[in-house]
């Protein structure tokens, strides 16, 4: 029973969150009334109630409040003349242009120093160069994060609790070395991986390397991406709970004929290790940490228990960060691809027993779709896109996503101390990032591949996995009632 109330309340606060600006709050207010009303002598409903109301208090009271003392005062303003901070994340580059995130310290108006508090993001040209940890000073103009049709750029940088920005601004280097030793090791360690990656392997190949391995993207160009979009493939360049699934499946494979309790701690080094060489950044570990709890899922082998430490590590990161969970895709996948393998990866194996067991493969497959079935009404909700081609595309290329990962990653390795070596032992990898391309291109191409779904609104994902819920739960089993007795007569 406690244990029941406990994922009532995690999951009634996650609602209250998730659902805040998708209903009008004063809709939601009459709602809550009446249903404190109508529970009032039900104590498990009314906590839930109470739960929910909490979820909505805590997301209204996330967005930051605007003084003379926030930087977002001074939006579409001209009273400044320019800003101090330092960059505090790792600087996102791209194919044209570079984005940094800035900490500000003190703002110039007139011919005095004001100290204010906040974050802001400016884009400029790919040079100068500036990393991590400079301290800067800019000049320009603060505006709103822009909105686009099908992507709200305010709403995925409130994850960053960044709410302004500035566009192609005369930026100017005071310092450097003014952030974490740590993070700034790991920053250059992902940029000389790399850059290592680049001498061993051709374009587009090695900014395709890159994605698996670091999540960059900033090399690969525009057609492989629109082709990665049309077969539902964009999933494998996004360091989230997919890419961390598949070094479970790897792992898994390779150690296959390891005892449990020696392959799971084995698996959770590795995944400490990825997290730690692709920069650790808050989506990593997000991502990591519902990898690692899917992985304890494997080992004691009880759902319950493990679903509740899911939730309740939702339940932790959704109050740092309510963002997180509102607008975090990323998140919204990985929590989703975790919940998929531990409720339903063993019981797909069996559908799958037409494949060899050799290399983990009908593992992978079983793992793989484990997590596509609870992730892709989160898909068709916010990129509207339906590929009819993806369950083929997935099947042709996901199963070899693992070795591209694992002979990249060791080739890149033994490179620095044998070149040649190196060359040999990622060559492999190559061949599987060949054929990915190849495979990718002839089904992008196919007619009616895919097509738009914006049709698929929130009613929509809430009706999936409503039905997800009550279907093992309450109407198959009673289908199945109904079936013998029919059968029976």
């Amino acid at each position: 029973m406690r244990s029941f109330l406990i994922k009532i309340c995690i999951i009634s606060f996650l609602g209250g969150v998730f659902i805040f600006d998708k209903i009008p709050l004063e809709i939601l207010g009459v709602l809550g009334l009446v249903a404190c009303l109508v529970f009032l002598k039900k104590r498990i409903y009314l906590v839930a109630v109470l739960f929910f109301g909490l979820g909505l208090c805590r997301i209204f009271f996330a967005f930051p409040s605007v003084d003379e003392d926030s930087i977002h005062f001074y939006q579409n303003e001209d009273k400044f003349r320019s800003i101090r901070g330092v960059i505090i994340e790792n600087p996102d580059r791209r194919r044209t242009k570079a984005n940094y995130i800035v900490k500000t310290s003190e703002i110039l108006i007139g011919d005095a120093w004001r100290e204010v508090e906040g974050r802001f993001l400016f884009s400029m040209d790919l040079y100068p160069e500036f990393e991590y940890g400079d301290l800067i000073e800019v000049k320009g103009r603060l505006v709103e994060p822009m909105e686009f049709d099908t992507f709200s750029y305010k709403n995925y940088l409130s994850l960053f609790q960044v709410y302004s920005v500035m566009y192609y601004p005369r930026v100017s280097k005071l310092d450097s070395g003014k952030g974490s030793f740590v993070f700034a090791f790991l920053f250059n360690l992902k940029k000389e991986f790399e850059g290592q990656l680049n001498k061993l392997v051709p374009e587009p190949m090695a900014s395709f390397e890159a994605g698996l391995l670091t999540g960059s993207r900033k090399g690969i160009p525009e057609d492989l991406m629109q082709n990665f979009n049309l077969t539902g493939l964009t999933h494998i360049i996004a360091i989230s709970g997919y890419n961390i699934s598949l070094i479970i499946i790897l792992i898994s494979g390779l150690f296959k004929n390891v005892a449990r309790n020696v392959k799971i701690p084995i698996i959770i080094v590795f995944i400490v290790i990825f997290t730690l060489f692709v920069g650790a950044s808050a989506a990593v570990v997000r991502a990591s940490i519902m990898g690692v709890i899917a992985v304890i899922a494997l080992w004691f082998g009880r759902q319950s228990q493990i679903m509740n430490a899911l939730l309740m590590s939702a339940f932790v990161m959704t109050c740092m960060n309510p963002f997180t969970l509102l607008y975090d895709v990323g998140f919204q996948l990985s929590f989703l691809a975790t919940m998929g393998l531990i409720l339903t990866g063993n019981h797909l194996e069996k559908f799958f027993k037409f494949l060899p067991d050799s290399f983990g493969l009908r593992e992978a497959f079983a793992m793989t779709f484990s997590a596509q079935i609870f992730a892709l009404p989160v898909i068709l909700y916010h990129f509207k896109r339906l590929s009819l081609i993806s369950p083929v595309a997935n099947v042709l290329v996901v199963p070899f996503i693992p070795f591209a990962m694992l002979f990249g990653f060791f080739g890149v390795i033994v490179s620095y101390l044998w070149f040649d070596l190196g060359y040999v032992i990622i060559f492999p990898a190559w061949l599987v990032l060949k054929y990915i391309i190849k495979v990718t291109e002839v089904l992008a191409n196919l007619p009616f591949a895919s097509f738009e779904t914006p049709w698929f609104t929130f009613l929509w994902l809430f009706g999936y996995y409503l039905l997800a819920i009550l279907f093992p739960n309450f109407i198959y089993p009673n289908f199945r009632k109904v079936f013998l007795l029919v059968r029976r007569f």
